[in-house]
């Protein structure tokens, strides 16, 4: 449960950098979309632990769309953006369930 919150909040985080005007593009560009392939497969174990663990996939799900659409370049940008907030919203989340700030009732 743990190792999947860290994947969360480290694709967080790069997704962050990669949402950065022109230097996120530049970077994909020069490594030949090797970042974008590594991204993915990033998301894709996340997504599959977060769903192991009964835990909020939303930000992985997203960051595999993300990772498709990030070709168009003002709509890659958008789309790092906001998966880089559900990821790193869904690591935060106390359950891992969805309901951030909410109490847990059994």
């Amino acid at each position: 449960m743990v190792l999947a919150r860290t994947f969360k909040g480290v694709g967080g985080l790069f997704e962050l950098m990669l949402g950065l005007p022109l230097l996120g593009g530049m970077a994909v560009m020069d490594s030949g979309w090797g970042i974008a392939s590594i991204m993915f497969m990033l998301h894709a174990v996340t997504l599959v632990m977060s769903l192991q663990h009964r835990q909020s996939f939303y930000g992985s799900a997203a960051g595999i769309v993300t990772c498709l659409l990030s070709a168009v370049p003002i709509a890659g940008m958008f789309g790092h953006w906001i998966t880089a907030v559900l990821l790193l919203l869904s690591m935060v989340d106390r359950y891992g369930t969805g309901t951030v700030g909410r109490v847990r009732r059994p």
